[in-house]
């Protein structure tokens, strides 16, 4: 799909002379370098369109030193994604968790929360939707990781519910409509909150779940 044909794992050659450079696989400052060049350039320039040694230029560090780190362009940008989500995945709750004031507070103060979190411009979910049709490796974690956002929700919806144990189809359902709703404002360029006012969406959800 246009990408560079010389990507091949981390020559011996390679790592000599990274680890002559006083880099070890373990130098954090380089390897976040990489992974933050990576991203500004994947998402301005697409990544069939952005070479290791452009990514390289911008990190301020020898090409070589790309493959030390990472095997492939591709396993490259899948790090890129992880390192995005670690931290997405942790954050996507409320830190209030669903209490006594009813459930359609929480459902309330749920979209709203997603609405922040999801509801933004970022750089990676950028470059995943200008990757998915060409690269299956993205569209499959961009799946997986629906499916674990997916997961958070549902069950902070069952406990909002007083659902006894593991969330049902109910929850599931809800849970999948809540996050890709917050997702599809930044491609829309409306605040989530603008096009889906937290009152009304919380009544429907909430009736839906007492159903």
């Amino acid at each position: 799909m246009g990408g560079e044909q010389t990507e091949q794992p981390a020559s011996a050659e390679a790592r000599d002379a990274a680890a002559a450079g006083g880099r070890t696989p373990g130098d954090r400052p380089a390897r976040g370098r990489i992974l933050d060049a990576a991203e500004r350039l994947f998402a301005e320039r697409g990544f069939d369109h952005t070479s290791t040694a452009l990514i390289a230029a911008e990190a301020r560090v020898p090409q070589g030193l790309i493959f030390y780190h990472f095997k492939t362009k591709m396993e490259l940008l899948l790090a890129v994604i992880r390192e995005d989500q670690a931290t997405l995945l942790e954050g996507l709750l409320p830190a209030q968790a669903p209490g006594d004031d009813g459930l359609p507070q929480a459902v309330a103060r749920l979209w709203q929360h997603l609405s922040r979190i999801l509801g933004e411009p970022s750089p990676v979910r950028k470059i995943i939707i200008q990757e998915l049709a060409a690269h299956p490796e993205i569209r499959q974690r961009a799946l997986e990781l629906h499916g674990q956002m997916a997961a958070l929700v549902a069950r902070y919806l069952a406990q909002a519910s007083q659902h006894p144990g593991e969330p049902g189809p109910e929850h599931e359902a809800a849970a999948r409509l809540l996050t890709i709703a917050a997702g599809m404002a930044p491609l829309l360029g409306e605040p989530s909150l603008t096009l889906i006012p937290s009152g009304p969406l919380a009544a429907l959800i909430s009736e839906g779940l007492r159903a």
